[in-house]
């Protein structure tokens, strides 16, 4: 089977992050329409956006069990991220592109936090069978503290290490990574290319996202480090712009930040 591409559909493009639980149905249909373009084997991963991270930190659920009221918090995410994924798969379908649903809970375990064990096999199956698998960030159990947060970009750089990913496309609501805050400063500039010579650099400018219980960008930049270290290339690109997609699955690469892979070091 060839390499599969991962595209991840970030929270911060397919939702509205000001209004709990709104998908941003325009984003979503016209990624869809360039998912399909793409004839290759494909995993579809979506963050959760407004229809996760705002219940997230509410009940305090990256932090691990603590009490029972968190209980509820799990059963209302595990339904809102049902939502998002059925307009997602809605979208699929309309456009007769068979996929299949997976919940990370059910093929993967936390251990403080971090990725602990994982059974991959179910998504060889589906791409085997021709169906894209259609997975999101989510809650997941912790063999220390109970249950924990696992994102859509982690999921990304595992399936890259060991999966033999081709390619991993990380689609946010900006260009790229940046010198600063494009959102505030007009001179902050994209930064076209991190590499085994300046990622070091890029990640100490990068600053956790408050607004996100993942990380924000500096976390995805840290799952696409890790997997140029395990010799897989991944670009963070803008998937609200149209077209922006639709080229990297056919191969460019010179749209948003290219992360250029490398052998995994001592380091």
């Amino acid at each position: 089977m060839k390499a599969p591409v991962v595209v991840k559909l970030g929270g911060s493009a397919i939702t509205d992050k000001s209004k709990a639980s709104t998908a941003r149905l325009e984003v979503i249909h016209n990624a869809i329409k360039e998912v399909v373009s793409y004839s290759g084997p494909m995993v579809l991963l979506h963050g959760g956006g407004s229809f996760a991270h705002p219940f997230v930190s509410k009940a305090a659920l990256r932090n691990g069990f603590r009490e029972k009221s968190q209980l509820s918090s799990v059963s209302e995410i595990e339904l809102n991220l049902d939502q998002l994924t059925r307009i997602i798969g809605v979208g699929l379908l309309l456009r007769h592109r068979p996929f299949v649903p997976l919940a990370p809970m059910s093929f993967m375990t936390l251990r403080r936090g971090q990725i602990g064990r994982s059974f991959l096999d179910p998504i060889t199956a589906a791409l085997r069978l021709g169906l894209i698998p259609l997975i999101h960030g989510d809650v997941a159990f912790d063999e220390i503290r109970g249950c924990g947060i696992v994102s859509a970009d982690r999921i990304a750089s595992l399936l890259g290490e060991k999966m033999g990913t081709s390619r991993v496309l990380f689609g946010s609501d900006v260009d790229g990574l940046y010198d600063g805050n494009p959102m505030t400063s007009s001179e902050a500039e994209r930064i076209p290319e991190v590499n085994r010579g300046n990622y070091a650099r890029v990640l100490k400018g990068l600053k956790p996202s408050k607004g996100d219980v993942t990380g924000g960008m500096r976390g995805k930049a840290l799952e696409a480090v890790w997997l140029a270290k395990h010799g897989c290339e991944s670009y963070v690109f803008n998937l609200t712009k149209s077209g922006n997609l639709r080229s990297l699955l056919a191969g460019s690469s010179s749209i948003g930040t290219r992360f250029v892979s490398w052998r995994k070091t001592s380091q």
